[in-house]
């Protein structure tokens, strides 16, 4: 089965964090979340709201655009 766009852009998250060499817990204080939720939104296990996109594109020095590029 081929997976939904949450897993995907769970899976772009965790990849152009990996990518720019950040931890979970040093993006998360970055951007004012809690390091348990970016975990969950990694896993796919929670979905972020339109201003949590914003903080993580902000955060990742990278677009919107460019992280839902071909999902």
């Amino acid at each position: 089965m081929a997976k939904d766009i949450v897993e995907r852009f769970a899976e772009r998250i965790k990849t152009v964090r990996e990518q720019k060499k950040i931890t979970q817990v040093a993006l998360a204080e970055k951007i004012g979340i809690q390091s348990t939720y970016l975990s969950d939104l990694e896993n796919a296990k929670k979905e972020p709201c339109l201003r949590v996109l914003e903080l993580l594109s902000t955060g990742l020095e990278t677009s919107l655009s460019k992280l839902f590029q071909d999902l």
